[in-house]
């Protein structure tokens, strides 16, 4: 896996955890922000996942 792939697999891991942290504080504290920017950062974070994927799967054929 190349140096690109391997920084989007880590930005996307990232993006994952932030989205998490967001959620968790929305159910903590009922701010609707923190839902906002969760369900953002977990649909970035499943879209770079998803080209990941699909990068590593093309270069293989």
């Amino acid at each position: 896996m190349g140096v690109l792939r391997l920084g989007a697999l880590a930005f996307a891991l990232l993006a994952l955890v932030a989205g998490g942290l967001q959620i968790a504080a929305f159910l903590t504290n009922g701010w609707v922000r923190h839902a906002i920017v969760g369900g953002f950062a977990v649909a970035v974070g499943c879209s770079v996942i998803g080209a990941v994927v699909a990068s590593v799967v093309r270069s293989r054929r």
